[in-house]
C-alpha cells in the first residue's frame, strides 16, 4: 500500500489594513524556513490582482541571470543542500486551499508548511472563508492606533465566527508585533499589550524592530535579505528577530522535531 504524504500546515500572515508587512514577511520566513532550517515550504500568493510574491520572485530571476557572482551564491547553495528554490503559485484567496492541493497532489515532495499570503482587505472575495479554512493565522500590527484599533476588530471578528461554528480548521490566531520604533514612546505598546490581555487576545513573544533592511532585497554585492531565492544574509539577519520568530512559529505549530 503506497504511504500516505504528510499533511502540510496552512498558515497565513494577513490583516484587514494593508502596509504592515505581511508581504515582506511572508518572504523572509518562507526563505528562512526553506533554505535554512529545511523544511519544505509552498508559497501560495492570492494578495490578487496584484500578486507581490510572485513579483518578485521574477525580479529576483532576473537579477541573478544578469550576475555572475550571485549565479555563483545560488550554485553554491543548490550544490551544499540540493533544496531548489520554493515554489510560488498565485491564486485567488476563495481558491486558496484548492490551487495548493492541486500542485500538492502531483507532488512527489512531503510540505511542512503552506505559507498564503492574502489581500490587506477582508472585503476581497473570499478572504474570510481562507482565513478561517487555514491551520494557524499570524496577525502583524504596527504601533499606529487606526492599525491597532483595525487589527483587533479584524481578530475578534474572526474569533467570533469560530465561535459559532467550530467546523472550521483554524486552530490558533496571534497578533505580533512589526516595524517596533524605539523612538516611539513605549506607552502605547504598553497600552495597547493590556487591552490584548483583557481581551484574552493571543500575542507572540517576539518582536521585530523597524528596519531599513526589511526593504532591502537582493543586491550586487551579493548581501540579500528580502529575496525567494535566498536566506538573509547572515550580517543583516543578526538584530531583525526573523530568526527568533521563526522558532517562536516552529514551537507553536509543532515543528520542533
Amino acid at each position: 500500500m503506497e504511504k500516505k504524504k504528510k499533511e502540510p500546515l496552512f498558515v497565513a500572515l494577513s490583516n484587514q489594513k494593508g502596509g504592515v508587512g505581511k508581504s515582506t514577511l511572508t518572504i523572509l520566513l518562507a526563505s528562512y524556513f526553506h533554505y535554512r532550517k529545511g523544511r519544505n515550504v509552498l508559497v501560495v500568493d492570492c494578495d490578487y490582482p496584484q500578486h507581490s510574491i510572485r513579483d518578485i520572485r521574477e525580479w529576483d530571476i532576473k537579477t541573478v541571470e544578469k550576475n555572475e557572482k550571485l549565479q555563483g551564491k545560488l550554485l553554491e547553495q543548490f550544490e551544499g543542500s540540493e533544496r531548489k528554490a520554493y515554489t510560488v503559485l498565485t491564486s485567488t484567496p476563495e481558491d486558496a486551499k484548492q490551487t495548493a492541493y492541486e500542485f500538492l497532489d502531483r507532488s512527489e515532495t512531503a510540505y511542512d508548511l503552506v505559507l498564503t499570503d492574502l489581500p490587506g482587505t477582508v472585503n476581497a472575495t473570499g478572504v474570510f472563508r481562507s482565513l478561517v479554512n487555514m491551520d494557524y493565522l499570524f496577525v502583524p500590527v504596527t504601533q499606529n492606533r487606526m492599525v491597532m484599533q483595525s487589527s483587533m476588530n479584524f481578530v475578534l471578528a474572526i474569533r467570533e465566527l469560530l465561535s459559532r461554528n467550530d467546523s472550521f480548521p483554524l486552530k490558533d490566531i496571534r497578533l505580533f508585533w512589526n516595524c517596533m520604533d524605539r523612538r516611539v514612546s513605549k506607552e502605547l505598546y504598553r497600552a495597547y499589550t493590556e487591552i490584548f490581555r483583557h481581551l484574552k487576545l493571543k500575542t507572540l513573544e517576539t518582536v521585530l524592530p523597524k528596519a531599513e533592511r526589511f526593504n532591502r532585497g537582493i543586491c550586487t554585492d551579493g548581501q540579500v535579505f528580502r529575496s525567494t531565492l535566498f536566506p538573509p544574509s547572515p550580517s543583516l539577519l543578526k538584530g531583525s528577530h526573523i530568526d527568533l520568530l521563526a522558532d517562536e512559529l516552529e514551537t507553536i505549530l509543532g515543528l520542533t522535531d
